[in-house]
């Protein structure tokens, strides 16, 4: 409780000897931290029945078999106002050193794409290609060289492995939403029974 105070105290003081200017600064630079690409989509916590059979209709896989895990958030990957559904699902049939998998689903659970050695978190960029918002996917494991990459939608789809795609730059800004950015040695996800 000490250390608090102490350190509640100490941020006080630091404040009061801030000039108008020095405070307006940090207002802004919170502003823009806030709008950069730390923002973040919490994934949903709700089993979805539709979301677990179109994973295991994807991926052949029979439900109370094979043990899958997912997670999902809903996001507009179009700017239709509809939110699609973004699938990360992963267990022994679906994950390598590499990663995992990942779907993308309409918003009537239809497949529009599916990712093979997807590593999280991913950030859906403000960007888009053919009026679909990218998609910066970082490579490792599986012997790849670590790397980060931009899947870009075709008019159809995205291209399903990421480590086949052109690495991103030094210099490459990437600016977008974060989504799986839950610390999955911590939470399992969503399992289907």
């Amino acid at each position: 409780m000490l250390k608090k105070i102490f350190a509640l105290s100490s941020l006080i003081l630091a404040f009061a000897a801030c000039s108008n200017a020095d405070l307006e600064n940090v207002s802004n630079a919170i502003a823009q931290s806030q709008n950069s690409s730390a923002a973040t989509i919490k994934s949903e916590t709700v089993k979805d029945f539709n979301i677990e059979n179109a994973i295991l209709e994807a991926y052949n896989l029979q439900r109370g078999v094979d043990s899958v895990f997912y997670y999902y958030t809903k996001v507009d990957l179009n700017d239709d106002y509809v939110p699609e559904y973004f699938v990360y699902a992963y267990g022994p049939m679906l994950s390598g050193s590499g990663g995992a998998s990942a779907l993308i689903l309409s918003n009537n659970y239809k497949e529009i794409s599916r990712f093979t050695l997807v590593q999280t978190p991913i950030t859906i960029s403000k960007h888009k290609t053919k009026n679909w918002k990218d998609i910066i996917m970082r490579v490792s494991g599986g012997g790849a060289t670590p790397s980060t990459v931009v899947m870009k939608f075709d008019g159809e789809t995205y291209p399903s492995n990421p480590s086949l795609q052109q690495p991103l730059g030094p210099n490459d800004y990437i600016d977008g939403t974060k989504i799986f950015t839950e610390d999955m040695s911590l939470t399992r996800g969503l399992k289907i029974e």
